[in-house]
């Protein structure tokens, strides 16, 4: 069974700790959580995981970090890799931003920073489809 990973890119270290440990407290072992700190950097995570065999299967990314910038990433993202769905976090990208990247790659969603743990772990379940396992206490 070839194994599956979400990757989480942001430039604070703080939010991809909350992030990937929110994730693995509600789907547990069922994926790999990989993290990068800006968008050259999960580009390489990505190359690096397929080519060890592992499926990326969602990448959640900030919108406002040093060098690429979130959009960009995820332009780039989906040129590459078009299976993978996208998550949008931000906390300063306004509307245009936002509308200017959904007309270029499919966003499963955009959330606002501080997000809402409930909704985003919604989204992810509903991104991520059957794969999705509960394992919430």
């Amino acid at each position: 069974m070839t194994t599956k990973a979400i990757l989480l890119v942001d430039d604070e270290a703080i939010l991809l700790l909350s992030l990937k440990q929110s994730l693995k407290l509600r789907f547990g072992s069922t994926y790999l959580y990989e993290t990068a700190t800006n968008g050259e950097e999960g580009l390489e995570r990505v190359k690096a995981l397929f080519e060890e065999g592992v499926d990326v299967v969602l990448v959640i990314s900030d919108w406002l970090m040093p060098g690429m910038k979130g959009d960009e990433f995820l332009v780039r993202m989906h040129a590459q890799y078009p299976i993978v769905k996208l998550i949008m976090l931000t906390g300063n990208a306004g509307e245009s931003e936002m509308a200017s990247l959904a007309s270029n790659v499919k966003l499963e969603a955009f959330l606002r920073k501080p997000w809402n743990l409930k909704k985003l772990l919604s989204i992810v379940a509903t991104a991520l489809g059957d794969e999705a396992t509960d394992h919430a206490n």
